[in-house]
């Protein structure tokens, strides 16, 4: 079970920059002087996970909280949906995958991104190595069986991806669940399955037992675009919409903060970033999460702009296994507005 959703400011998650704010909260309490005039609740997707360090970072640096705002960064919850936690206004945003607005919107429920930190999908695409010599190209996949989670899973979402970029139809290979890396690692091997979608950091483990091989690299832009033909947008922060229209101001204030983030990350050394997070998000082995973290950076090779092209690529993905999405108005579920006053004010 995921743990219930908590604060970080009282896990110390985020010790240092925590325990200013609440240090600086009491202070301002004792001398009468006014507090923070506005407070943003923002739901991460699992915040220890390598994908979220973004807002580990903006946390850490100071982006969040300038003074005037105070954002509660709070850990994903199993026992109510995000969905519904937008709406009844326990929280005031999200931070995970973009696929989750073209989701709710099919379901009359209105989010949209307000800032879009990944443009990859941060994940590899490996075959088996006794079968790298059959499967060369996408145009190969037809009858291919993928290693992919759920019918609804990411991991199923790329492989879908692939097998359309190749000129199939989602119908034309076999999607199996997912064991764990061992059951995985016993299936490349024996002949079972071909192919395993592995996000960062998992596929370096197939590789170092010798059972497969990379196929397609979605960690970065360049591996995105040779596979896909666009970009694919992964990590959001979004908003139910009806929240951004009556408070802009959260919207404003979130995308000013990750798109500060954004340029910190792409003008800075994985190094220099790894300064900046703490042990308790990294764990002991900070060369081990270094390591990861060079192959996570690439996922966030952008400025804040959901690509176009790219939300569109992975809706028409979205809904060739699911005929519920193509409804959807994919205009409504991003929003390049804020993003774009706040790279206009740091220029």
């Amino acid at each position: 079970m995921k743990a219930l959703a908590f604060a970080l400011v009282s896990t110390g998650l985020l010790t240092g920059l925590a325990a200013a704010h609440v240090g600086a909260e009491t202070i301002a309490a004792e001398s009468g002087a006014p507090a923070a005039s506005q407070r943003i609740v923002l739901l991460v997707d699992e915040i220890k996970a390598i994908r979220n360090f973004p807002v580990v970072l903006a946390e850490r640096l100071g982006y969040l909280n300038d003074g005037k705002t105070t954002v509660t960064v709070m850990n994903i919850r199993d026992d109510v949906s995000t969905a519904e936690m937008l709406k009844d206004g326990r929280v005031d945003a999200v931070m995970a995958y973009y696929h989750h607005n073209v989701v709710n919107q099919s379901r009359g429920i209105e989010t949209e991104a307000v800032v879009t930190l990944g443009v990859t999908p941060g994940a590899k695409v490996l075959v088996a190595n006794q079968a790298k010599d059959k499967y060369r190209t996408l145009a190969d996949l037809r009858g291919a069986r993928f290693i992919a989670g759920g019918a609804g899973s990411s991991k199923s979402t790329l492989a879908n991806a692939l097998i359309l970029a190749g000129g199939h139809g989602v119908g034309d290979y076999t999607r199996l669940g997912t064991d764990g890396k061992e059951k995985n690692i016993e299936a490349l091997r024996d002949g079972r399955a071909e192919f395993v979608v592995a996000p960062t950091p998992d596929g370096d483990v197939y590789e170092s037992k010798g059972v497969a091989t990379v196929f397609a690299d979605l960690t970065t832009v360049d591996g995105t675009r040779r596979s896909f033909g666009a970009l694919f947008p992964s990590s959001t922060v979004y908003m139910s919409s009806a929240r951004v229209q009556a408070h802009p101001e959260i919207a404003r204030h979130l995308a000013d903060a990750f798109v500060r983030t954004l340029r910190y990350i792409n003008t800075h050394t994985p190094e220099q970033i790894l300064a900046v997070i703490p042990s308790e998000i990294s764990g002991k082995d900070r060369v081990a999460y270094l390591n990861v973290l060079k192959q996570e950076i690439p996922m966030f090779a952008n400025d804040g702009r959901m690509p176009e092209d790219g939300a569109e690529k992975e809706w028409r993905i979205l809904a060739a296994a699911n005929p519920g999405y193509g409804s959807v108005k994919i205009d409504r579920t991003y929003t390049n507005v804020f993003v774009d006053e706040a790279l206009k004010a740091l220029r």
